[in-house]
């Protein structure tokens, strides 16, 4: 079982390494990976090692990716809710369409940040894999050792004549077996070490980082909601919160540009906001193309979009020219299928099926049915009971037999065929 799991497994790896997005650039590699294949090889490995004697190491090892795939998989439904959003608000009045503009940027960057703290965590496992090979590699000496001890133990036993000296070449081969794998088991405990270390700190160093961010974000958002105003605003009171929403933004941007380890205070910027800089425009324009490749279709398998831990600022330079803002009825275009072409009403059959007038207490009159032309080979088509409601009565054409009976069955003839006695 274990052995079929794993060759599942590597069919799956198989897979993500034969398609086209294993050959991309180095810097495109993480961002074009098969999230779904990852998951599901993943997945068979962990099922599998339920029904073999996998090592401790292994099973951590195995667990550790599972917690990074559950990262990406928060990194990519925080973007698709940050699309989502940003897509809801521009068909809604200005106070509306600002402030989700700037909360779909921010949950916009909490998605990169779960997926720089999945990448972060997967490669925390390295010092786990070395030592995994280690023992891998040992295994087999580890085995033979193991085997010289069951002999001794079985001579011991027996006590057959002789059992002393067969004892004494038993444990002298150990002891040297022992002297040679000396280096490598010192090598292993020194290993054990270093992957506890290593992995440790480098995995609750990325959780740290990905806290505090965190922690700036939170802050961001607290005054760009609280510009939203509880009443629809009037031509008398128009919305005055764009000022705040976008000095929020681009304080968020320097703080997570500049950031530091430790430094989680936000700083206010209380002058406003110059809404013409790069760090102010709208999610849509500084962030079109992320939109336009993020599918927020549930139904639909896609691979995740790796971004790096902060998104990418460009108020320091104006060289580049930025992107043509996303617009919200482009959406969806690349999920949905071509459309149909529209159904002709006119071409349609909505003549009701005439259902044949009965008497009071007289008996159901059968429905007059046109005769068989000369140019239709086909019998003629009828309404059904289900059509009409009213029962089909036997004539001669049919339904049934006009008469007779079921008890006048003759005996087949004796060559017939075969059956049964």
């Amino acid at each position: 079982m274990h052995g079929f799991l794993s060759s599942l497994a590597d069919k799956a790896q198989s897979a993500i390494n034969a398609t086209p997005l294993a050959h991309r650039p180095a810097e495109a590699d993480a961002e074009h990976k098969s999230h779904t294949l990852g998951a599901i090889s993943n997945q068979l490995r962990v099922f599998g090692q339920q029904y073999a004697s996998t090592s401790p190491v292994q099973k951590i090892i195995t667990i550790e990716k599972s917690v990074a795939i559950d990262f990406e998989s928060i990194a990519r439904d925080a973007k698709s809710q940050s699309k989502e959003l940003y897509t809801w608000g521009q068909a809604e009045p200005a106070d509306l369409m600002d402030v989700t503009d700037r909360l779909a940027y921010i949950n916009f960057v909490q998605g990169s940040l779960a997926s720089s703290l999945a990448s972060k965590l997967d490669a925390a496992r390295a010092p786990f894999k070395a030592l995994r090979d280690a023992e891998t590699a040992i295994a087999p000496r580890r085995n033979l050792r193991a085997g010289l001890q069951s002999q001794i133990a079985r001579v011991e036993h027996d006590q057959q004549r002789g059992y002393e000296k067969k004892i004494a070449e038993l444990k002298e081969q150990i002891h040297k077996a022992e002297l040679d794998d000396q280096p490598q088991e010192k090598e292993i405990e020194l290993l054990k070490r270093k992957a506890v270390r290593e992995s440790e700190k480098l995995k609750w160093e990325a959780f740290r980082e990905y806290g505090e961010k965190l922690v700036l974000l939170s802050q961001a958002s607290a005054p760009i909601v609280g510009a939203l105003p509880i009443l629809p605003p009037t031509p008398q009171q128009p919305y005055t919160g764009a000022q705040a929403t976008g000095a929020a933004r681009a304080s968020l941007q320097r703080a997570l540009d500049n950031y530091k380890t430790g430094h989680i205070n936000l700083t206010a910027q209380l002058n406003g906001a110059d809404l013409h800089r790069s760090d102010t425009r709208s999610f849509g324009e500084s962030h079109a193309d992320e939109l336009s490749s993020i599918n927020s279709d549930v139904t639909h398998i896609s691979s995740p979009a790796f971004a790096p831990s902060t998104p990418p600022s460009d108020y320091k330079t104006h060289s580049a020219q930025p992107p043509p803002p996303f617009k919200p009825s482009d959406a969806h275009s690349a999920d949905k299928p071509s459309s149909l072409p529209p159904i002709n009403l006119a071409a349609l059959n909505q003549t009701p099926t005439p259902i044949p007038a009965t008497g009071p207490a007289g008996p159901t009159l059968p429905i007059p049915i046109p005769g068989p032309s000369a140019s239709s080979a086909h019998p003629p088509i009828t309404p059904t009971l289900a059509e009409t409601g009213v029962p089909v009565s036997a004539r001669t054409g049919g339904p049934g037999p006009a008469s007779g009976s079921l008890h006048d069955i003759r005996r087949a003839a004796s060559n017939a065929g075969p059956r049964d006695e």
